[in-house]
């Protein structure tokens, strides 16, 4: 019975749940932007970025088994809490369950939605070895997020700010989580960039893209678009953000910074709902 019940709380983990609800949040405010108003398909559209998501996490899992021994050893599959066939059954069911609710919205958000998908594949299977490149790609389903909500109203033009700030705030977040994961990512085949590049190279990147955004993001609410609420929820997204490079250069533990940033996250979309 123990062991069913460490199984069953494996498989929920699996999908990695706050990041599914991160995205939902995400394409909902996407589409929010554009019409100022939470319709089927837009609700269609976010379940089904949640389970494309949580379908492309268990594979993540699958394909990062190696480096997740050394990496992340507490995750369902290297702890051997939970077996690769279920894994890869949870992983289908996820990303099919994802394309059965975008068949019936629009066509650009059915494409967004497969584009995705492909892009899963593709990173998990090869570009995650590829340096920059897997980060771009990661990065850029982030931003993709938004715009699949407005795709589902058929607004694509009000989410494109967000979605430009959440690549960069992306790109920034995964380059950070390879500087953390260091040591397993050794085990493949190719590199990413604190590998190929030098550790010091990706803290230069990284704090490149925080600084375009901590010089960004105000400028929406300094050139009157947006409310005095966003800016001074910004003005806090900031502050971490400045946080978060002292610390990244003071080489300190990068694990409880991406945690920060997780929370950035939700701080970041607070502001865009108020703006």
């Amino acid at each position: 019975m123990a062991f069913r019940k460490t199984r069953f709380y494996a498989a929920i983990e699996l999908p990695r749940p706050i990041n599914c609800l991160i995205t939902f949040a995400s394409v909902i405010l996407g589409g929010w932007l554009g019409i100022h108003n939470i319709t089927e398909p837009l609700i269609f559209a976010a379940l089904s970025a949640a389970l494309i998501t949580a379908g492309g996490n268990a594979l993540n899992d699958l394909c990062g088994i190696t480096e997740d021994r050394i990496n992340k050893p507490h995750r369902p599959l290297p702890s051997g809490r939970l077996s690769l066939g279920i894994a890869r059954i949870e992983m289908g069911i996820f990303l099919l369950a994802g394309i059965l609710l975008a068949l019936p919205l629009p066509t650009p958000a059915l494409a967004i939605a497969l584009i995705a998908i492909a892009c899963l594949i593709l990173y998990n299977t090869y570009l995650k070895r590829v340096p920059l490149i897997g980060n771009l790609t990661v990065s850029a389903l982030g931003g993709l997020a938004f715009l699949y909500g407005g795709a589902a109203v058929e607004n694509m033009s009000a989410p494109y700010l967000i979605a430009g700030f959440a690549f960069l705030f992306h790109l920034g977040r995964e380059l950070l989580k390879d500087l953390e994961d260091s040591a397993g990512d050794r085990q493949l085949s190719g590199g990413t960039v604190p590998i190929s590049w030098g550790e010091n190279t990706a803290r230069i990147l990284i704090t490149g893209i925080f600084a375009i955004l901590i010089i960004a993001t105000p400028l929406p609410a300094l050139l009157g678009i947006y409310s005095s609420i966003y800016l001074c929820l910004i003005v806090l997204l900031n502050l971490l953000l400045i946080f978060v490079l002292i610390r990244l250069w003071q080489k300190d533990a990068l694990g409880y910074l991406n945690k920060l940033l997780k929370a950035g996250m939700l701080l970041g979309l607070t502001a865009f709902i108020f703006s």
